[in-house]
């Protein structure tokens, strides 16, 4: 547990990327464009940014940068691949935990103010994702973050155990996949169906299949980790 706990310090000392960045060099900037748009396209529905999704992105980011910068230099102080594994999924889990809560709270701070100032300008709030109770929506967002960041996480570790030539062909096969399954959902109209049925779950029922996602991209991380070569 010590080694665990070491891994975690490890990521933490780097302030900016973990603890700044997300906030001030991301969120904040995405915010204060989006809040001059608003203004000057003044919409009679209201203005639905959606520029809280930037966070989400940054958390994807987050996941392969920073596996990659400490991989190595890791294993050179002597940490073992299982606690190594276990302390990132620990810091992703706290990241996502903190991500979603601070979301919730700013979208309950946002509502008040622009009814406040009755304002139509939405941020933090999204449509479909605050039809459900706050619970609901903390759960969308921690979902979503956990989600991102693992799959960061399993980027990184195929990078380590294949190389950029290993990504040289993952990238345009999964491509090729993506373009043959939208190709036949043309050709075979399933577009309808496919939409009708995100239609009919909720934003939270949809999180539960993106956690579930996250706990295989936690799977394959600790598979390849295994299997990655040190250099």
């Amino acid at each position: 547990m010590n080694r665990v706990t070491t891994v975690m310090k490890m990521y933490s000392k780097d302030h900016i990327m973990w603890f700044f960045a997300p906030w001030c060099f991301v969120l904040l900037p995405s915010f204060l464009i989006n809040v001059l748009v608003g203004c000057l396209l003044q919409p009679e529905n209201g203005y639905y940014s959606g520029g809280v999704v930037s966070i989400f992105i940054y958390l994807l980011i987050l996941g392969i940068v920073a596996v990659t910068q400490n991989f190595s230099f890791a294993f050179g102080i002597s940490i073992r691949r299982k606690d190594f594994y276990f302390g990132t999924i620990l810091m992703f889990l706290i990241a996502s935990v903190t991500v979603a809560t601070i979301v919730i709270l700013l979208s309950i701070g946002e509502r008040s103010i622009t009814q406040m100032l009755d304002a139509n300008f939405h941020f933090f709030t999204l449509p479909y994702i605050t039809d459900g109770s706050l619970l609901e929506q903390w759960w969308v967002y921690f979902a979503t973050a956990a989600h991102l960041s693992t799959l960061g996480f399993v980027f990184a570790m195929f990078f380590r155990r294949f190389g950029r030539m290993g990504m040289f062909i993952f990238l345009p096969v999964t491509l090729a996949i993506f373009s043959i399954f939208s190709y036949l959902c043309t050709y075979f109209s399933w577009w309808g169906n496919i939409i009708a049925w995100f239609g009919s779950h909720s934003a939270a029922q949809l999180a539960s299949y993106f956690f579930a996602l996250a706990v295989l991209h936690s799977l394959l991380s600790y598979i390849m980790i295994r299997r990655t070569t040190i250099a």
